[in-house]
C-alpha cells in the first residue's frame, strides 16, 4: 500500500454527542483505528476548536458566529475532546481545525508532506460538512483520498449516500472500513 495516512475529523464528544446511533459507528472506528496502528499506519485526528473569547468569529461566517453564541467549542472544553473510543496515542497527532476543511488554516498539509503521504483514508464526521471539505480540498492538493464510507456518518442519511454515491464516486475510491482493513493487513 502506498504511504496512506488515517485521518479522523470531527469525532469528538461536541459532536458525537449531538447525532444519533453512534454506538455502532465508533465500535467500527475503533477496531478500524486498531488495525491501522498495527499496520503501523500514521493516524491524525482534526477536531473543531476555538480560542476562549472566539477571536476567530467572522461575521461573515455562517457557522462560527452561532457556536461562539452558544459558548461551545472553546479549548479545554469537553466538547474539543477527541471522543475516548478513539483516543488518539502520544505519538498520534491532533490539529485543532477553525473552519469546516480539516487544511484550511491549518498544519495539515505540512504534516502530511512531512509524513511523506501519497494518500489519505478519510473517516469522520459530518459527511456534508468537514469530511465534503476536506476530501475536495485534499484533491485539489493532489492527494489520493480513499473514503470510508461506513465511517463516515451525518444527519441526513439522504445527503450521506447523495455524497458518496454522486459526488465522491467520481475522484475518490469508496470503500467499508472492512474492505479498508483487509487491503492493509496484506
Amino acid at each position: 500500500m502506498d504511504k496512506t495516512i488515517l485521518l479522523i475529523l470531527d469525532v469528538q464528544r461536541g459532536v458525537i454527542d449531538r447525532l444519533e446511533n453512534t454506538e455502532s459507528y465508533l465500535a467500527r472506528l475503533s477496531r478500524t483505528l486498531e488495525a491501522a496502528r498495527k499496520a503501523n499506519i500514521k493516524v491524525i485526528h482534526v477536531v473543531t476548536g476555538f480560542r476562549p473569547g472566539y477571536p476567530e468569529n467572522n461575521a461573515n461566517n455562517t457557522s462560527v458566529p452561532a457556536v461562539a453564541a452558544r459558548g461551545e467549542y472553546q479549548q479545554g472544553m469537553e466538547s474539543v475532546e477527541v471522543h475516548p473510543a478513539v483516543a488518539p496515542t502520544v505519538s498520534e497527532v491532533v490539529i485543532m481545525k477553525r473552519r469546516i476543511s480539516a487544511f484550511f488554516a491549518t498544519e495539515l498539509d505540512m504534516i502530511l508532506r512531512c509524513f511523506q503521504a501519497e494518500a489519505i483514508a478519510v473517516a469522520g464526521l459530518i459527511t456534508s460538512g468537514a469530511v465534503l471539505s476536506t476530501v475536495r480540498q485534499a484533491m485539489d492538493l493532489d492527494y489520493r483520498v480513499t473514503v470510508l464510507e461506513d465511517l463516515c456518518m451525518d444527519r441526513d442519511e439522504e445527503v450521506h449516500r447523495v455524497l458518496m454515491d454522486k459526488v465522491f464516486a467520481r475522484k475518490t475510491d469508496i470503500v467499508s472500513a472492512k474492505e479498508w482493513v483487509s487491503k492493509i493487513e496484506h
